[in-house]
């Protein structure tokens, strides 16, 4: 037998591995904010719907996403490079957007809607209850949140 007949030029030349797929429409801020959006609510699907990303992710970007993080070393080691070279101040902005989870929501609805009340009654919770609320709440954002449970009617006292 003779030599082997030679490759076509095309197949002898490696290719680099391709990049991991939508490496880039992923940005630092995002990973934060779905990283703390499903430990709040440990629900993709919540996430999915309730979060506002830098872009239009479908479920199952979000969902492949997520994996990605929890099992593949590569895009999790970049991404955690990523995310500890955001600025404190957006680490802080990304904070207050992640979603209230059930507990959270239970107790608030526990306020009563009137007499209206003030932020010091929001202080108080917080301080009653520091395992239940996501440590980046601020009194404002439980006030916030609860004028809109009290505007949807979701308070206990309301009908």
């Amino acid at each position: 037998p003779g030599p082997p007949p030679a490759l076509p030029k095309r197949l002898k030349k490696s290719k680099p591995s391709p990049a991991p797929r939508d490496l880039g429409r992923w940005k630092p801020a995002d990973d934060l904010l779905l990283i703390n959006a499903v430990l709040q609510t440990n629900d993709l699907t919540s996430v999915h719907l309730g979060v506002k990303f830098s872009c239009r992710f479908t479920l199952r970007e979000i969902q492949e996403r997520w994996y990605s993080l929890l099992y593949d070393p590569v895009i999790c080691k970049l991404s955690c490079q990523a995310m500890r070279q955001l600025h404190p101040e957006a680490v802080a902005a990304i904070q207050s957007k992640v979603l209230f989870s059930k507990a959270e929501e239970q107790l608030l609805t526990r306020v009563p809607s009137s007499p209206v009340p003030s932020l010091d009654t929001f202080q108080q919770l917080l301080q009653r209850h520091p395992a239940v609320f996501y440590p980046a709440r601020t009194p404002k954002a439980l006030q916030l949140h609860w004028q809109l449970l009290r505007q949807y009617h979701l308070l206990q006292d309301q009908t």
